[in-house]
């Protein structure tokens, strides 16, 4: 589901059988399923998880169909997916299959998870599409699991259901009135239903007593807002309204990153390409490999073997239990056209979900994972244009590009303008994670040797991954030191700056630190950054820079 070609092919196609659609507001039809106007007396003792305790979930991709070929053989007859569930399953995968599911079920309880999310793409009115039809053999599956353990409690419960609103589904649509090809704007009265109908739709599906909750309230994930024609942050407080009145109670949203608007979390797609962190949310998953979609750009990150899936569950596992996020959603289940499924396969057999059930023991249990590696006991790190030693640079890309320069015979990196850079431009910087890595109240100091040319760039300013939520954006992960200001000798000199409370959870657009380059043209030249451990937690936020 990144970045998600194939999604936005299937929504034409979807979109093209819009044309059934009754005309009016898409709230006008009544929903597919029955659990609708409910009471409050559908909730009662309804199980539920609290905030703050930890819970592992999971996408779940449904819409593969073994009969018709959907989501497993190419247009042209190809193989479609990367990896591969196992031949045992092949017989009746479909999401048409109660069978199917429950195997699922089964599996996702081996695998530890407390809940998951269909991915579900259900445009309003279009009832007969298979993210409708897949939902009741889900239900009579959950219904067949809960009901063994009824009668053995040595089998597992089923784990609760949660939404997972893929907002590709905003893309490319008809409307009731009968235009086509329209992107959904949620600004308006009309978008604001189509948005709200999409949730009312799905849980009207599912029986409220196998929601998967949070202090009683379901939970929504809600993917990127990109798709969408416009939005606002008004949007979730009208869904909320919506879903008080129809279903009696609230829901619990985690929204992607850029949606405004007021929501219970945020996280940020791409935990299978490493570990993103949310406020209470974190994303991990076993790699990436998307080569058999067809006109994808290559990217692929490596599973070897399970070490990458090994490093990114410990790497949360090395944060402080108190203040790590809370929620873990494993990236994915089982989306094998883009290789980054956890569940039971051909390619990997059980590995996954063994290694899945042992890293959200230690996660719901509050475990930490000690750091190790060559730095642990080392007093600084250091990087130059020459050499790494535990401090790296990374790549040029994004808002931070760079290229290696010479000057005076000294080897350096200057920043350069990028296709997709903004203002100002930036260099990123990842500290080994057994150097320092989520200590409580440490302070450290940065010492960067740069060229002193404020013809080229006027100041510099450190934003850092820090310990203090209300320090910086997106709860500290960029707290801003001051602008040091540049002479214009042209000379080499060295800046010591004293970062408080640092963090260093690859919070900062992934890495734990940026020196930005600030006004003028921003060209600004780097030859060498240290990064020391000092004693005590009480510094100044910058010290004045020394000449070298």
């Amino acid at each position: 589901m990144h970045p998600r070609v194939v999604l936005g092919l299937l929504a034409v196609m979807a979109a093209c059988s819009g044309e059934r659609a009754s005309a009016g507001s898409p709230l006008d039809r009544p929903p597919p399923g029955s659990h609708f106007k409910l009471k409050d007396t559908a909730h009662a003792k309804a199980p539920t998880f609290k905030s703050g305790q930890p819970i592992v979930g999971t996408t779940y991709f449904y819409w593969y169909d073994v009969y018709t070929g959907a989501h497993l053989r190419n247009p042209d007859g190809s193989d479609a997916l990367t990896t591969h569930p196992p031949e045992s399953a092949m017989a009746d995968l479909s999401y048409k299959s109660p069978d199917w599911h429950y195997s699922q079920l089964r599996d996702m309880a081996e695998a530890g998870l407390d809940f998951f999310m269909p991915v579900f793409w259900g445009v309003p009115g279009q009832y007969d599409g298979w993210s409708f039809a897949g939902l009741p053999p889900l239900v009579q599956a959950h219904d067949r699991m809960q009901a063994e353990h009824n009668e053995d409690s040595t089998v597992p419960l089923p784990p609760p259901i949660g939404l997972f609103y893929d907002t590709s589904t905003l893309q490319v649509n008809v409307l009731p009135d009968g235009r086509r090809n329209v992107r959904i704007d949620l600004t308006t009265p009309e978008g604001r239903e189509w948005f709200y109908a999409t949730i009312r739709d799905f849980f009207s599906m599912i029986p409220p007593r196998k929601w998967a909750r949070i202090d009683g309230r379901p939970i929504i994930f809600l993917y990127a807002a990109g798709f969408a024609e416009k939005t606002d942050d008004r949007l979730f407080d009208d869904a909320r309204q919506r879903f008080r009145r129809d279903f009696a109670t609230d829901f619990f949203l985690v929204r992607h990153v850029d949606w405004p608007g007021r929501a219970d979390a945020w996280y940020r797609w791409g935990g299978a390409l490493g570990l993103t962190l949310g406020d209470v949310a974190a994303g991990l998953g076993p790699g990436y490999d998307h080569s058999a979609v067809p006109g994808r750009q290559a990217l692929v990150v490596p599973r070897r073997g399970g070490a990458f899936y090994r490093e990114q569950w410990e790497r949360l596992l090395r944060m402080q239990p108190s203040r790590r996020p809370w929620i873990v959603h494993v990236e994915t289940w089982n989306e094998w056209h883009e290789g980054t499924d956890v569940a039971r396969s051909r390619d990997w057999g059980v590995r996954y979900l063994e290694m899945t059930a042992r890293y959200a023991r230690l996660f719901r249990g509050g475990t930490r994972v000690l750091p190790e590696g060559p730095y642990v006991n080392a007093e600084m790190v250091k990087w130059s244009a020459q050499s790494t030693g535990g401090l790296t640079l990374r790549p040029s890309g994004g808002d931070g590009h760079w290229e290696i320069a010479t000057l005076d015979g000294r080897r350096c990196v200057t920043t350069v303008p990028g296709p997709d850079s903004g203002v100002p431009r930036f260099l990123y910087f990842d500290v080994d994670d057994s150097f320092m890595f989520d200590q409580i109240d440490s302070v450290a100091e940065l010492n960067v040797v740069l060229r002193d040319d404020a013809n080229d760039c006027d100041a510099i300013r450190v934003d850092y991954d820090n310990g203090d939520p209300a320090a910086g954006v997106f709860d500290g992960a960029f707290r801003p030191t001051r602008d040091i200001p540049l002479g214009k000798t042209g000379a080499w000199r060295m800046i010591s700056v004293h970062l408080p409370d640092v963090r260093f959870c690859n919070r900062t657009n992934g890495a734990d630190f940026r020196i930005a380059a600030v006004r003028g043209k921003q060209k600004l030249t780097v030859a060498e950054v240290m990064v020391r451990r000092l004693p005590g937690k009480l510094m100044p936020p910058a010290s004045q820079p020394a000449s070298m």
